[in-house]
């Protein structure tokens, strides 16, 4: 997606071309000469203005400020000399054109990765293209032979994995794993052995401690291995009672030999969603129907390592609410930074611009530990639902309230497009350098591991960093939201992009292959959803760039009435210029040797700020004939992008969703491949593990005996990660298929000939 926005870039900017040589020629601006950025050479930027008063001249009392060309005073303002003629709306029908050609070359970006997902899913065979989900079992379904027997009508089932709502005895088992492996990290003694110790010395060793760092154990900002040591003896506790429930079964995985096979189910049992629920699927026949009566909801699989299995017990309903709650947080929390940061703008803009920098630093750690909260069913739904998150904080905090929170007539000054500009640059090499950097990772190489009181926890310091794909989708559209967003105002922008395109995925390639953890496989879901933004994006630009020819040119004077011919203007006493700093001062001419009053033209004020809805912007009488015609074109423009990005991504997504209610929405992508399952090299079951981000390894969930071991996505040393065999385990004497998602493996009659003869 990086190396397809580099070109994007380039193309916009050089349909920018022919305005940022108008804008930095002589006749708009006289050659931006006080512009002494080259970032900001050939913006919308109008260095050329006067002086005016708009009311009794007596009354004025100016004082200008020579850095940011601004006035303040009773009655003064200035005038932006820069004019809209029909150089600037041409390239207004520029930026149109260029409009259109990324929409039309967005739907084409839609097939090509939807082709060249196709390509990839016949390429190369993975556990998704055998496997089905089945969403609602009878909850006492949880012998698997019994699974088996019923999805052998469509052909060879290779494995089922059944999933049991034992989310809670997992975590437990899951978080005395992470206490273990750290007492065992800092005392030097084996994991399996960290749990073993006398109460009472454990107790003795806690009043030992200071008092102060007692304080600190309750506040949570320390810890002890006798603290550690008392946590798990209450989780063994509770894990014991764990085991001693009945366990139902809440999901369902079935890996069929063929691929034929996976699809002939999928086209003979997809119903929708509310047919499943109520049982009227007429079209489903009784042999289709678990146990005679069930109408299964069957749905294509994830990716076994994009299941989160401890949360497969978690209810639609409450995933709802949580969601909506985690997300109406979400938004609220980047709303009071947005109020924060108009709060402070009003008194101190520097101020403000930090808190922006702050807000943007902040807010996505933020975010990612709201999500954390969610009970997802897979990593691409969690990720999709941490995208949705950044992408409106980021948005909002880059563009959306520095927009509204710019003072107007600030919007042609160079120190408001100096943000912007900086703000890019910070994109292009800041923040790919500090990615390449990996500061925390390089001081637990060189200098936390150095001091490790053992092998094992130097080794988890160099497990990889860990990284979100949603992050880096969002990082890629906030910049292109960005340059996007003030492109009418700075378009070399888009040039600045190009760069931060280019570095990043550089950057990015390096980290990918020498710093990151490997992630879990997830779907092309993310891939679809950054196409969306860039639809939303570009209807955001019209709506800002018929904002900003609809306000040109933001100083509430031009074209607002007569003038007083420049031949007649008349000199404001009580404005004197100050001839060595170019500052302006209200005060007694006593008071300022060697200063002299400046003239000042007299004009009428009108708002210029543009009226009507933030789509369909309407035109006013301080307009000239050219910006008339361009707003009214942005305008149409606005509302027939609305309503294509509704209906071409919105509106079939919502078809679609009431669709699968109603229907379901199997689509096969290619043709069946012949391969086997069982003779695929490297290809993955769905064997049920606890994944943390702080663990090497995934931790097995299940009775490893009831398969073939090469299945599994990662090889170790199985029965030190098998929480079966965890003491809590072994102590209760529970039978660890009742608590234990299961899965099991039924070779096909080509696998038991081709084990018979390496048997032989």
């Amino acid at each position: 997606m990086l190396l397809i926005l580099v070109p994007t870039s380039i193309f916009c900017f050089l349909m920018g071309v022919y305005g940022m040589t108008h804008y930095s020629g002589d006749h708009y601006s006289e050659g931006q000469a006080s512009v002494a950025s080259f970032l900001l050479k050939g913006s919308m930027i109008c260095d050329k203005f006067e002086y005016v008063c708009t009311g009794a001249l007596d009354t004025c009392t100016c004082e200008y400020d020579a850095t940011k060309q601004t006035i303040s005073g009773d009655n003064c303002a200035i005038k932006n000399l820069c004019i809209f003629d029909s150089t600037v709306s041409t390239q207004g029908y520029l930026d149109i054109v260029m409009v259109l050609a990324l929409l039309g070359g967005l739907f084409l970006l839609a097939r090509l990765q939807s082709a060249i997902v196709e390509e990839a899913d016949e390429a190369e065979q993975t556990a998704q293209d055998y496997s089905v989900m089945v969403e609602d079992p009878d909850a006492d379904a949880t012998n698997p032979d019994e699974w088996n027997a019923f999805f052998s009508q469509f052909g060879h089932v290779s494995y089922v994995s059944i999933a049991i709502n034992n989310g809670e005895l997992i975590q437990k088992l899951g978080e005395r794993r992470l206490l273990s492996r750290t007492i065992a990290y800092e005392t030097a003694t084996p994991e399996e052995q960290a749990s073993m110790f006398d109460p009472s010395e454990n107790d003795g060793a806690f009043e030992a401690l200071s008092d102060f760092k007692k304080k600190l154990i309750g506040y949570g900002l320390a810890s002890d291995v006798s603290v550690l040591r008392k946590k798990i003896a209450v989780l063994e506790t509770e894990i014991t009672e764990l085991t001693k429930k009945t366990y139902e079964c809440v999901k369902v995985f079935v890996i069929f030999e063929t691929e034929a096979a996976q699809r002939a189910c999928l086209k003979e049992m997809t119903v929708g969603t509310i047919p499943a629920m109520m049982e009227i699927a007429a079209h489903i026949p009784e042999h289709q129907r678990f146990r005679g009566t069930n109408v299964l909801s069957v749905v294509e699989a994830p990716e076994p390592t994009d299941v989160i299995w401890e949360n497969l017990e978690t209810p639609f309903r409450h995933r709802v609410i949580e969601q909506t709650t985690t997300l109406t947080a979400s938004f609220a929390i980047v709303a009071i930074c947005g109020l924060l940061i108009q709060v402070i703008s009003s008194t101190n803009a520097a101020l403000a611009a930090m808190f922006i920098s702050l807000s943007n630093g902040m807010l996505p750690a933020v975010l990612k530990a709201i999500n954390n909260t969610e009970e997802h069913l897979t990593q691409g739904s969690k990720q999709a639902s941490l995208l949705l998150k950044l992408v409106f904080a980021r948005w909002m905090t880059t563009g959306f309230i520095i927009w509204g929170i710019r003072p107007f007539e600030e919007t042609l000054r160079a120190v408001f497009l100096a943000k912007v500009s900086a703000l890019l640059f910070a994109d292009a090499f800041t923040t790919p350098v500090m990615r390449f950097m990996d500061i925390g990772a390089r001081i637990s190489h060189n200098y936390s591991a150095k001091k490790a009181a053992t092998q094992e926890k130097m080794n988890s310091m160099f497990q990889g960093t860990p990284w979100f794909l949603a992050e880096r989708y969002t990082d890629m559209t906030k910049t292109l939201f960005v340059s996007m967003f003030f492109g009418s105002l700075l378009p070399s922008g888009y040039a600045i992009s190009c760069a931060a395109f280019l570095c990043c995925y550089w950057v990015d390639k390096y980290c990918l292959f020498r710093l990151w953890k490997q992630p879990p496989a997830i779907d092309a879901s993310l891939t679809a959803a950054s196409r969306l933004q860039i639809a939303v994006i570009l209807v955001v630009h019209c709506v800002i760039a018929c904002q900003v020819f609809a306000g040109f040119p933001f100083d509430h004077v031009s074209g607002c009435g007569a003038e007083v011919p420049s031949g007649a203007q008349m000199t404001c006493p009580t404005c004197l210029k100050n001839r060595a700093s170019g500052s302006v001062n209200v005060a007694d001419v006593t008071d300022l040797v060697g200063d002299a009053a400046f003239p000042v033209t007299q004009a009428t004020y009108c708002d210029q700020t543009p009226k009507g809805g933030f789509f369909n912007v309407d035109t006013a009488d301080f307009m000239t004939d050219s910006q008339k015609t361009i707003v009214g074109v942005y305008a149409i423009l606005n509302v027939v992008l609305m309503v294509i990005v509704c209906v071409g991504y919105f509106g079939r997504t919502a078809a679609y969703s009431i669709y699968a209610l109603v229907y379901g929405n199997y689509v096969p992508v290619g043709d069946p491949n012949p391969d086997q399952y069982s003779f695929v090299p490297g290809i993955q079951a769905f064997v049920p593990t606890y994944v943390h981000d702080i663990l090497p390894d995934p931790l097995i969930c299940c009775d490893m005996t009831a398969f073939d071991k090469e299945h599994i996505s990662f090889t170790t040393d199985f029965n030190r990660i098998d929480l079966t065999k965890d003491a809590p385990i072994k102590s209760s004497g529970v039978d660890i298929n009742s608590c234990f998602s299961v899965c099991k493996q039924y070779p096909s009659a080509e696998l038991k000939v081709e084990r018979a003869k390496m048997a032989a």
